[in-house]
């Protein structure tokens, strides 16, 4: 995989990827996530912030994935990358089969690729005001594009936390990729759409890295 880190062209591939879930500081919008999901039958966490380990090759950085009827959907998540022994910050989205999350939440999100952004910052450049980033996403459904996700990194523990308790839990996170949590939908229900689209926006120094994808629905298999 390549990605550009100021400017330059970092070749890098996972190892380990990690899905963290109910990663909210603030534990009235992580109810209100977790009230999302109990609507479409998904039983609450055993424990916060929930950890997936999934396959590596799911994490990519193109602009179209191919997903089984169109009833899965992205979520707007940081990206955190541990590339030769830095981690650095990008853009994800955690796309996820809403049928089958009602069955095993695991099973739901390694069946659907995970794009991220190609652009990273270094993680240390934005450490120190982590809180004023900015994450939005959008969805287009029908050719109209919708707000779907509006937020700041305020909302979420930090990586440094995160990953320390993830470390503490036993997953492996060297050379990994980790999405880190996601913010609460704006809509009263999940968007199906044809595109998904999210932006990260640094106001400090006026940076922004653009995530958008395309999602392709495969022909349904035919009965003879």
């Amino acid at each position: 995989m390549e990605f550009f880190v100021n400017g330059k062209v970092v070749k890098w591939e996972p190892k380990n990827l990690l899905i963290a879930g109910y990663t909210s500081k603030d534990q009235n919008s992580l109810r209100e996530h977790i009230e999302e999901l109990e609507k479409i039958g998904v039983a609450p966490p055993p424990a916060v912030p929930m950890i997936y380990q999934l396959s590596p090759e799911l994490l990519c950085t193109d602009e179209e994935i191919s997903a089984v009827r169109n009833d899965s959907s992205g979520e707007a998540e940081v990206v955190i990358l541990e590339i030769d022994g830095e981690w650095h910050i990008g853009l994800g989205s955690d796309h996820t089969d809403r049928v089958l999350e009602a069955v095993s939440i695991q099973k739901s999100k390694q069946v659907c690729g995970k794009p991220v952004s190609k652009e990273l910052w270094p993680l240390r450049s934005i450490e120190d005001h982590w809180d004023e980033i900015e994450m939005k996403s959008w969805y287009v459904v029908d050719g109209e594009e919708r707000l779907y996700q509006s937020g700041k990194l305020a909302e979420f523990i930090t990586p440094t936390e995160l990953v320390d308790i993830i470390e503490a839990r036993g997953y492996p996170v060297s050379e990994g990729a980790i999405l880190c949590g996601t913010l609460p939908i704006l809509s009263s229900e999940f968007l199906y759409g044809e595109e998904f689209k999210a932006e990260l926006y640094d106001p400090r120094r006026k940076n922004r890295i653009s995530l958008a994808y395309q999602i392709k629905i495969l022909k349904d298999a035919e009965v003879v």
